[in-house]
């Protein structure tokens, strides 16, 4: 074994280096509140020790605009701006992304992993990604989003909407339907 290996291998700290990043993404956020946020939603809601009926009052204390009753125990959300619709579940590991603006409709099923993103870098011809930006992202009432679904920045689902489990979903979609693929198309 190389000494930094084993160096390694007796400093936990040094292995993982998750505490550094830890530290490092809280020092970006300025404001107490918004720190709290983030611990409870990234932490504390999706570990299978917090209880659901407690959910939709920790994410309403938390400063989402979130309608009773809904069930998003399992889910990891980093966003600071989100909109839940009444009678709207996510299944564990749900991760919610990003800065942009995510808006879930009602009645909405929310399958196991499914990872809703906000966060983009256009691309310029130079090749270098220019700086970041945050798209928002709808979801219409009385959608389905099916196991491991991708929902990319910008998108907006309509109201009725089924996507298939594993689609990726990187254009708008209009009302009705069932949709998979990648990228999701129209099936049905």
């Amino acid at each position: 074994m190389s000494r930094a290996a084993s160096s390694a291998h007796r400093d936990p700290m040094a292995r993982s280096g998750f505490f550094h990043r830890q530290v490092v993404r809280l020092s970006r956020i300025r404001e107490p509140r918004d720190v709290l946020r983030l611990i409870l939603t990234t932490y504390i809601v999706p570990s299978n020790l917090f209880p659901e009926w407690l959910v939709y009052r920790a994410l309403k204390a938390s400063g989402f605009l979130v309608a009773s009753p809904c069930g998003f125990s399992g889910a990891r959300i980093e966003t600071t701006d989100l909109t839940v619709g009444a009678r709207s579940w996510a299944n564990r590991g749900v991760y919610i992304e990003g800065r942009g603006a995510v808006s879930i409709g009602d009645d909405v099923l929310i399958g196991p992993e499914v990872m809703i993103i906000t966060s983009t870098h256009e691309r310029v011809e130079d090749g270098v990604r220019a700086t970041a930006s945050y798209l928002p992202v709808r979801i219409g009432s009385h959608c389905w989003l099916g196991a491991r679904v991708l929902v990319l920045p910008g998108v907006c689902i309509g109201d009725g909407v089924t996507v298939a489990a594993g689609a990726v979903v990187a254009r708008d979609i209009g009302p009705g339907g069932l949709y998979g693929g990648v990228p999701a198309r129209r099936l049905t």
